[in-house]
């Protein structure tokens, strides 16, 4: 079983109709290279609140569900599926969530992932919290006879997240993050937290463990895994995609609108190496091999 995907990357803003013209564009490009889905960054459509835009104080949320709509129109007249971030309203008084949505090839909504660790203090002050309400569910489909799952952005500091979907049987994720739009003034004060420690090549946090987390959780989950970001200056790293054996296949230019196109084949001959002990390790067996009694293995202090 195998498919074509594109990782989509643009300048994501507090403008809906931008961002929708964007995502049309970049989605009929998509089809015309021969894709089969499209995947575009956290908060894509709607933009990220306390990045993009400070609150959702007087958020148009009508214009936000006819952009939605449009999009689905065209996944549908397109024959192309999309898996898009954005935000989910809930009911009045209450935060929405952090939400990426799915949209099949006929153009209907199948499932809807909502960020489940939104970053923040305790008290929700800071941070994702003060803005969204995170979600209690995996997304778990099936395009092309490739099963798939759904994270955003910060879920990656949480390997049990990989962990259950690869449980869940997903061979593929889609893992939008939004590490862009960033002041200058916000994305020095990012360097100067990292200082000369540079060896891994990123200037900035996000840059250093947001790629080397999705080789981790590829090579340590046999999972391909798509990455897209938001473009807009100043952003930490260009959208990339990695595949089970923790090798990235390609990557964007950083801050540059574009596509990149891979191809999902689960049964390519790729290095696993944890094959025969990692559904073992999931249900808690914590070994390779066979344990043994003997006492000189108990005797821990002694030569």
């Amino acid at each position: 079983m195998s498919l074509t995907l594109v990782t989509a990357q643009f300048a994501v803003s507090a403008d809906i109709d931008a961002n929708l013209a964007a995502i049309e564009r970049l989605m009929r490009r998509a089809r015309h290279a021969g894709a089969d889905v499209a995947h575009f960054p956290e908060a894509a459509l709607s933009g990220y609140a306390g990045v993009d835009f400070a609150s959702f104080d007087g958020f148009d949320w009508a214009r936000l569900e006819a952009a939605t709509r449009r999009i689905m129109a065209l996944a549908g007249e397109l024959g192309l599926w999309v898996v898009i971030g954005s935000a989910h309203r809930l009911s009045e008084g209450r935060r929405p969530h952090n939400c990426a949505y799915v949209i099949d090839a006929g153009g209907a909504l199948v499932d809807r992932y909502d960020k489940r660790f939104c970053a923040g203090d305790a008290a929700g002050l800071t941070g994702d919290l003060a803005h969204y309400t995170p979600g209690d569910h995996f997304a778990v489909f099936e395009i092309a006879g490739v099963r798939c799952g759904v994270l955003i952005c910060h879920d990656y500091r949480y390997p049990e997240l990989y962990r259950a979907y690869h449980r869940l049987g997903a061979r593929l994720m889609f893992h939008g993050f939004h590490a862009g739009g960033l002041s200058d003034g916000r994305f020095a004060a990012m360097e100067a937290g990292v200082g000369a420690h540079r060896l891994t090549g990123g200037t900035t946090l996000p840059a250093i463990t947001m790629p080397a987390g999705m080789i981790a959780a590829a090579s340590n989950n046999n999972l391909w895994i798509s990455c897209p970001n938001s473009s807009a200056p100043r952003s930490c790293w260009p959208s990339f995609f990695v595949r089970p054996d923790g090798v990235i296949t390609g990557a964007l230019e950083v801050e540059t609108e574009g596509l990149l196109l891979s191809e999902v084949e689960l049964s390519a001959d790729l290095y696993d190496s944890t094959i025969a002990w990692r559904d073992r390790a999931i249900d808690g067996v914590l070994h390779s091999g066979a344990l043994v009694e003997d006492p000189r293995s108990k005797a821990r202090t002694a030569l």
